[in-house]
């Protein structure tokens, strides 16, 4: 019940105020256990811990046997296998990656990341009809190449009916 100088309200309170905090990001699609790790570098988890000791890789996410590793670890371990075969020295080898992304890493390795993207092509037939074209990423198809051009060839003469004139 309202008071004399208070009156009900009818009005609806505005939301509350998003926080500042920043959403967490996704999670990376690939985690590696250290087995995982040991099996594709053939760098030993002695050695993975000691690189993780020594500021050469970031630590793990999580702890314990439950911890594990993403594409950047791995793509750091690697860097430093070769780096170790070429004879350069641990504190050499922590200045140079300290510098790096893990996608200058990559091309370094010259290790593909992602899946190459594909493109579409439009082939224009007539004004009113046209032919998309989806070509995969990577090398080119032939085979596809060839496809699309016997489909045009076989569609030509029907297409230049389109423009005739109707008895």
């Amino acid at each position: 019940m309202a008071t004399r100088n208070q009156r009900p309200s009818t009005e609806l309170s505005p939301p509350p105020r998003a926080s500042r905090t920043r959403l967490p990001a996704a999670p990376e699609p690939y985690r590696y256990s250290i087995a995982d790790l040991e099996r594709e570098t053939g760098v030993s988890s002695r050695n993975i811990r000691y690189y993780i000791s020594e500021g050469m890789l970031p630590p793990a996410y999580g702890r314990g046997p439950t911890a594990t590793y993403d594409l950047g670890h791995l793509l750091r371990l690697r860097m430093i296998a070769r780096l170790r075969d070429d004879g350069i020295a641990l504190r050499d080898i922590r200045e140079r990656l300290a510098g790096l992304t893990d996608e200058e890493i990559a091309g370094t390795l010259k290790i593909q990341t992602r899946p190459p993207e594909d493109r579409w092509r439009r082939v224009m037939l007539h004004p009113s009809l046209e032919l998309h074209v989806r070509e995969p990423g990577g090398a080119p198809d032939l085979a596809l190449e060839e496809a699309v051009e016997l489909l045009v060839r076989l569609a030509q003469p029907v297409i230049d009916r389109i423009d005739e004139p109707t008895s």
